[in-house]
């Protein structure tokens, strides 16, 4: 009964909202000569240049792509520019999950093995700089696998914002699973230019909408968006991928909150599902990475999606696939 209640939810608040809410279909970057990769992040530097992050890179640094737009809003095209690594750290790589770029400076970019918010040069290599994380988000404070996934920087405001992927363990006893589905509670950590920590604000989860037991599971937060009126776009992400994988299934559930103001009412902006079904579609995305397209002449905001597809693992029936796609919000 929860998860159909959950699901009826999830729903309605796509149509309540879909008046405010455009979608357009996944992309498969392959088709445009994308090299294969774990991509977890995504920013825009300038123009039609952005660079994504992954997650098993095979050194630390960023990927520099281009991207074009139809009038829609939808991606018209993609090219691969490149790989843009630190050849000190080939073979020793971090685990790299969210990325954000100081127009001027560089790149910053998280990571769940040291917990640590770096800044890149546009080569790629380290400046010596980075935030200064405050203790309670130390790697012995957070569950494996749960640490630093997002990351976001709004250049009007000079602010940053991260989050675990799931809750301290000053907060909880454990992560959520599908055995104890209960909603987790977030401190989402704004910087300011100075890379100094700001203010701090606690966010929840919904509960999980799939309870079955799983082969593969992931659930929480593994990504922000900073936009220019100080709100912010969270995404929460359910993976869920049984024994057998048939039926597996990743929701997407994007929130729009406002840290300038006392609490943080959520609303609801968009979901939507992918999956594997032996017998029908079989179109599963683990979308981790989100960044500000270009806004259109009729002023909605793009927005893009990068899934990771684990270097397009599959097998002779299926092989997962690096998708993108694009959302748009009206003004």
């Amino acid at each position: 009964m929860r998860a159909l209640t959950s699901i009826l939810a999830l729903l309605l608040a796509s149509v309540l909202y879909a008046q405010e809410v455009q979608s357009f279909k996944q992309h498969n970057m392959k088709k445009w000569g994308i090299p294969a990769g774990n991509y977890s992040g995504i920013a825009h530097i300038e123009g039609d240049r952005y660079a994504l992050i992954s997650d098993k890179q095979e050194a630390d640094g960023w990927t520099e792509v281009s991207i074009s737009f139809l009038p829609s809003g939808d991606i018209d095209r993609m090219q691969f520019i490149a790989h843009h690594y630190d050849a000190k750290t080939r073979g020793k790589a971090r685990d790299s999950e969210g990325i954000a770029y100081v127009p001027g400076e560089g790149f910053f970019v998280c990571a769940e093995d040291d917990q640590q918010i770096l800044e890149l040069s546009e080569d790629g290599t380290p400046t010596g700089r980075s935030l200064s994380v405050p203790k309670s988000f130390s790697t012995s404070n957070i569950f494996p696998n749960y640490g630093f996934e997002a990351l976001t920087y709004n250049a009007d405001q000079g602010i940053f914002w991260t989050t675990t992927e799931q809750g301290l363990k000053t907060d909880a006893a454990a992560p959520s699973t599908p055995e104890s589905p209960m909603p987790v509670l977030l401190r989402l950590q704004s910087f300011g230019s100075d890379l100094q920590p700001l203010e701090q604000f606690t966010y929840t989860t919904e509960a999980l909408v799939t309870t079955r037991k799983p082969r593969y599971f992931a659930f929480g937060v593994p990504e922000l968006l900073a936009l220019d009126d100080t709100t912010l776009i969270v995404m929460e992400r359910e993976l869920n991928i049984p024994k057998r994988y048939n039926r597996a299934r990743c929701n997407i559930r994007l929130f729009s909150v406002n840290p300038s103001k006392n609490s943080l009412p959520k609303r609801p902006l968009f979901s939507f599902s992918t999956g594997i079904r032996l017998f029908g579609k079989k179109n599963f995305a683990n979308y981790e990475g989100m960044c500000l397209g270009p806004k259109l002449a009729d002023g909605r905001q793009t927005i893009l999606l990068v899934a990771d597809s684990q270097n397009r693992a599959g097998n002779s029936l299926f092989h997962l696939k690096d998708y993108i796609k694009v959302v748009t919000l009206n003004p």
